[in-house]
């Protein structure tokens, strides 16, 4: 079985601004893998921190470069950006 994700105030502490932005922008993409190319204002310093952090999972390359989506984990995180506060995230 799946292991719950969770995130929790250390989490929240330790993201920092531009990956903030990065996981709001990720987040509209919707739930595939996507180019980071194609993405204004995230770059790819913004995206190994999101994959050091456990919130983004990369994927095969593209002609646009490398592409990336977000984790359970990712996701809890987007939920605090939005202002609701979840600590654990099981996948269904």
């Amino acid at each position: 079985m799946f292991d719950a994700a969770t995130f929790d105030e250390k989490d929240w502490a330790a993201l920092t601004p531009a990956d903030k932005e990065a996981l709001t922008t990720l987040a509209r993409t919707g739930a595939d893998f996507q180019a980071v190319a194609t993405w204004p204002n995230v770059g790819q310093f913004n995206m190994d921190s999101l994959l050091a952090k456990g919130l983004a999972l990369e994927g095969a390359l593209s002609i646009y470069g490398r592409r990336f989506k977000l984790t359970d984990k990712g996701r809890l995180a987007v939920e605090w950006l939005q202002g609701r506060r979840p600590r654990v995230y099981q996948p269904i």
